[in-house]
């Protein structure tokens, strides 16, 4: 008995399963993917369709755009090849900003097979200026909540896409006030400082550890601590020096205002913390005793941060707190909260008349520009807000850049066009990069204009402006997709964002693993089984054209010019392993690799010198941040931090597989010359009994290297050692302050 009722409860569920599907895949649907209630004046509307319509009983009559006197606005229409998808063409001269206007189109609209529109489809929104201002919270409430749903929507299938960071840059020069010349941080641009976590100005040397920044003498064998600066809630990310000033960026866990909390029973599905940037300023012309004179603490994530002419720019995103924006109940101010102790301690949050947003942009986040004048204390950071994103971020002397992923939306996939049975958009992988184009003068921020490429960027050196022409690098798709397999660009624009030409289908099934940027040719490495480099001429820059290419094993992660005919690549070597189970080779990474390009003819480059070190999953700092990146001020001296394993095959039974063990830690200093090649001069350690461990203790790896004249210091955690880069020994080891670490 009990069988035969389980047998009827199962039918009787398969048969309301079934009725449901029929039902509710025979539904026909409108819809506007990513709708937001205010839209740019000449705004084209895309609606969807569950299936495929029929055009011709779409009219005037059907399908109406009316303004709030319900007066009729002349639209255009356009389809898709299928018919799915009807464009709604802006009139010609646009709508009337601040305008609002009613899109309707009737359930008497027909699909090809004579059905009707369940229901009569209507969106309602108001035209605003290209990059209008927030007016009041509840327009910035409507804004967000409109994006939270969109976000909910394009969770439903997220696909995770991660890149690799790569990137290389220039070394700037400094003097110290003994004659001798300092090394600085390697950076993109010259003449524009970037962060790092140490400094030196060719006396002192400034080293961020992760709760405090330790102050030493940079004296030759005599050198020694001087000071500690550390605050209970704050760890140190980046460092600037600006005359006697030491600028550090970083988290302060204390939060600036009162934290929040969503309602008893309420579905904690996001965290309610708000990250927080905070900017400390300390005077340090006396070392042994330096004051902090300036604190600016704000709501949001660093993105990143450059200094110019005594002027510092701030990028950064902030996510609005969601679990409390989800309680109606909660009455709680959204916008980012801002403290500068220049004017006052009082913590307060940014005037809606600094606040802007994208209308086209479906991001729900803050995108926070800030400035500020370190020659002039007194003056209140400059602050503004727009809402959308940042991924990366590239700045010339006149340009600041904001790359943000465009994410693919869509209603159902192509291949099953006309027969979707949801209107709910799904996320892919970012498939497009909108970039963004402040100018800056002085500390002012200004919006100028925005474009939309094909693909997405490898990190900051993907973005390059020279000869007032913009040029920007792109993978586009998945290289292990092989329905639609990833290609490789290269886009050029004018300084209003304007399209002037393109090179687009390098390099079919790999992606951008590193690009470097020069005056006239651009550098540019992919990747899948071997190291195709590109050399592309810009001289052009409605032509860009690949001049010549070369294919070795492994890649570089970043590029670093020698001079004018050569480049250096620093990355990793890899090997094709044979497997039984698949049609291709796996790759497999094998030690660290530098390459000496010449492309003296760039029609034909070739790698005049490479080094291998070590071997298996050896790593360096250096393959993803190329501040790690040392570089004598005058001659072809390089240095970078490393760790090194060897590998070794095991058969047991039927498995075989590799082992690695712990070569070495330390400091590696290279002579690279186009004449002689790659040579090593020497390697610094802080470790010891390195051949007793498995791993390297972390407190002794070195994470940086600066030098003064021919004196070379290297910092751990727990030490400082002094090398003399004449005589090649250390001369001298110092003991830092032992590191207290705060959660």
């Amino acid at each position: 008995m009990k069988k035969k009722i389980w047998w009827i409860i199962g039918t009787s569920f398969i048969v309301i399963i079934s009725v449901a599907f029929i039902f509710f895949s025979n539904t026909i649907t409108a819809n506007i993917p990513s709708k937001s209630s205010y839209a740019p004046t000449f705004k084209d509307w895309t609606i969807h369709f569950s299936k495929k319509m029929n055009p011709d009983t779409f009219t005037s009559e059907t399908v109406t755009v009316k303004n709030n006197n319900n007066e009729q606005v002349d639209v255009s229409f356009k389809w898709n090849e299928d018919n799915t998808v009807l464009t709604l063409q802006a009139p010609n001269d646009g709508y009337n900003i601040d305008h609002t206007y009613m899109i309707t189109v009737s359930a008497e609209v027909e699909t090809v097979a004579g059905s009707q529109l369940d229901n009569t489809f209507t969106h309602s929104f108001t035209a605003v200026a290209r990059i209008p201002n927030i007016k009041d919270n509840e327009q910035l409430m409507t804004l967000l909540n409109e994006r939270m749903e969109q976000r909910k929507e394009m969770t439903v299938q997220q696909n995770d896409s991660s890149t690799e960071e790569s990137s290389s840059g220039d070394a700037a020069m400094d003097t110290a006030s003994s004659g001798e010349k300092a090394s600085t941080t390697n950076v993109q641009v010259d003449g524009i400082d970037e962060g790092d976590i140490i400094k030196t100005d060719g006396e002192f040397v400034y080293f961020a550890r992760e709760s405090d920044v330790v102050i030493t003498n940079a004296n030759k064998d005599n050198s020694n601590v001087l000071s500690t600066i550390s605050q209970e809630s704050f760890r140190p990310a980046e460092l600037y020096l600006h005359k006697d000033k030491l600028i550090m960026i970083g988290h302060k866990s204390e939060p600036i205002r009162e934290q929040q909390s969503a309602k008893s029973g309420s579905v904690e599905r996001f965290p309610l913390h708000r990250m927080q940037t905070s900017v400390l300023i300390y005077d340090v012309s006396d070392k042994n005793n330096p004051k902090e004179v300036r604190e600016i603490s704000f709501e949001g994530s660093l993105t990143a941060s450059r200094l110019m002419d005594g002027h510092m720019y701030l990028i950064a995103n902030q996510h609005p707190p969601y679990r409390i924006l989800e309680e109606e109940s909660i009455d709680t101010d959204v916008r980012p909260f801002v403290k500068d102790t220049a004017v006052s301690n009082e913590v307060k949050p940014l005037d809606y008349d600094s606040m802007y947003f994208f209308p086209e942009s479906e991001d729900e986040n803050f995108l926070l520009l800030g400035s500020i004048d370190l020659d002039n204390m007194d003056k209140k950071i400059s602050m503004e807000s727009y809402l959308g994103a940042s991924n990366q971020m590239y700045m010339s002397k006149e340009n600041i850049y904001i790359a943000v992923n465009k994410y693919n939306y869509q209603e159902k996939d192509e291949n099953d066009a006309g027969e979707s049975t949801t209107d709910i958009a799904i996320a892919r992988p970012p498939a497009n990069t909108e970039i963004n184009q402040f100018k800056i003068d002085s500390g002012k921020i200004t919006y100028n204009a925005s474009t939309v490429v094909n693909g997405t960027l490898i990190n900051q050196f993907a973005m390059d402006e020279r000869n007032k022409t913009f040029r920007v690098a792109t993978t586009k798709g998945d290289m292990w997709n092989e329905k639609e397999p990833s290609t490789n660009n290269l886009y050029t624009f004018d300084l209003q964002m304007n399209p002037i030409g393109k090179l687009e289908g390098l390099a079919k099934d790999e992606r951008i693993y590193s690009v470097r940027f020069m005056e006239e040719v651009a550098y540019m490495v992919t990747f899948k089984q071997v190291d195709p480099l590109f050399v592309i001429d810009l001289k052009n820059p409605e032509k860009p054209a690949v001049l010549g290419k070369l294919k070795i094993p492994g890649f570089s992660n970043y590029l670093h010019p020698l001079d004018d005919n050569h480049v250096i690549g620093f990355g990793q070597n890899t090997k094709l392993v044979e497997t039984k189970d698949e049609r291709e080779p796996r790759v497999r990474i094998n030690g660290l690799k530098i390459s000496v390009f010449d492309v003296a003819d760039p029609t034909n480059p070739k790698e005049e010198f490479s080094e291998i070190i070590g071997q298996g999953h050896s790593y360096t700092e250096l393959n993803h941040n190329h501040n790690a990146l040392y570089k004598h001020p005058e001659d072809n001296i390089f240095g970078f931090p490393a760790t090194l394993f060897e590998t070794k095959t095991v058969h047991k039974g039927d498995a075989t597989y590799e082992e690695q063990s712990l070569v070495y830690e330390g400091a590696f200093l290279y002579n690279i010359t186009p004449e002689n090649g790659i040579n090593v001069k020497d390697t610094i350690t802080h470790q010891q009994k390195m051949e007793q461990m498995q791993h390297p203790k972390w407190e002794s790896e070195i994470k940086r290297m600066v030098s003064v004249g021919n004196t070379l210091y290297t910092f751990s955690l727990s030490q400082m050692k002094v090398y003399d880069m004449s005589e090649e020994y250390v001369t001298q080891t110092v003991e830092l302050p032992e590191l207290k670490e705060r959660y």
